[in-house]
Parts: structure tokens; sequence; C-alpha cells
């Protein structure tokens, strides 16, 4: 009894000191060589953990997946945990989206966005990415937040 006692207040004692924040994001990716490519691009939304040789010990936490529709629009909702190792220091999430897609080539590609602090209830929307390989990564629309 005493056993589980302690094992139950280890398992729920690390909760009570991590950030947990959500986010939502929006936008749309696009394949302007072949836009039949537009549909079920995957985006991820990942929490940023240790940096370098460290991503073996802590690798990054998977927040959220979608899936874009026909015309490359997509909705993305996810929620990330970071460990506050400093009592009384907030240790939030360091969201990034990555897009894996086939608009150029069969064996696909993976694009990484920056990472952003946009956090629930504000929406984070990355306008319109353009994936052909000319224009990788091309920005055609970005809403900011005013809050930041």
């Amino acid at each position: 009894m005493l056993k589980s006692l302690i094992v139950i207040c280890f398992s729920i004692f690390p909760l009570s000191l991590a950030g947990r924040e959500c986010v939502w994001v929006l936008g749309k990716v696009e394949c302007q060589n072949d836009p039949t490519k537009n549909l079920n691009v995957e985006i991820r939304v990942w929490d940023r953990d240790g940096p370098g040789p460290l991503q073996m010990i802590d690798p990054d936490d998977l927040m959220g997946v979608t899936f874009s529709n026909d015309d490359g629009r997509f909705q993305l909702d996810g929620c990330g945990d970071d460990f506050d190792w400093i009592p009384g220091v907030k240790n939030v999430p360091e969201p990034y989206i990555e897009i894996r897609h086939y608009c150029n080539n069969e064996k696909g590609d993976i694009f990484q966005l920056p990472e952003f602090s946009t956090f629930v209830p504000n929406t984070y929307d990355i306008g319109t990415i353009i994936l052909d390989k000319e224009t990788r990564g091309t920005k055609t629309t970005q809403k900011t937040d005013p809050t930041q």
C-alpha cells in the first residue's frame, strides 16, 4: 500500500510542475505546379525540447497533426507540456510547424517553419505557403497577431 502511494505521489507531482499551453493554427499550403497535390498535405505542430545532442534524451513532442483539404486549407490544434525545471519559472512550450508534402517529388519533402509564441485564445495564421521547389517556403500572406 505504501509503495503504491509513493508511486502515485511521484506520478502526479511532475504534472503539477509543467507549463501547459495550447495552440490553434490555420493556413493554406499550395502546390502551384500541380494543384491536385494540395490535398492531404500533412501539417504537424511540435514542441521543441532539448537542443542539439539533448534531442536523444528529450526529443521534441508532437502537439497535433492534421491534413489539408483539396484547396490546401487546414486547421490544427494541439497542446504541449514542458516541465518547470526552476521553481517559480514557467517553462512554456516552443511550438513550430512541420509540413510534409509531395509537391516536388515522389519521395516527399519536409518543410519547417520557425518557432512561434501565439497561444490559445489567439490563433496563429500562417497565411499561404507555396511548396513548389522554385519558391519553397514563400509566404504569400501573413496575418499578424496584434497582441504580440
